[in-house]
């Protein structure tokens, strides 16, 4: 196997392992929460998320990325919860383009072989 496809193995192999452990997180994280006002069905983090339906016919507005630091600020879990949220989608992202490389390494040996 060539150097390449070992560490694409590899990379692949460690951003999986990056990838669960930041899901357990999240759910820890957001386990842990109070719940806005001592509602435990909801999170401070839904809060966040949830879209803001305004106008008429009504449309969906979001809270924007820059502010949801700053709000769940009050709630160090869901704060903890959302930041890992934001690295595991880093990672997701990787893990994609490392998805790519091995099949693009699995096509270009296909081809080799055939010759």
């Amino acid at each position: 196997m060539s150097e390449r496809a070992l560490k694409a193995c590899a990379d692949y192999a460690r951003l999986s392992g990056v990838i669960k452990a930041l899901t357990r997180t999240i759910g820890e994280s957001i386990g842990r929460c109070n719940g806005v006002d001592g509602d435990l069905n909801t999170t401070h983090l839904k809060e966040a998320y949830k879209p803001d339906m305004q106008g008429f016919p009504p449309e969906a507005v979001y809270m924007e990325p820059e502010d949801i630091p700053d709000y769940l600020s009050t709630c160090s879990h869901c704060l903890a919860a959302h930041e890992a949220i934001q690295m595991r989608k880093t990672a997701r992202k990787s893990l994609a383009a490392v998805k790519r490389h091995i099949t693009m390494l699995g096509r270009a040996e296909n081809v080799r072989r055939a010759k």
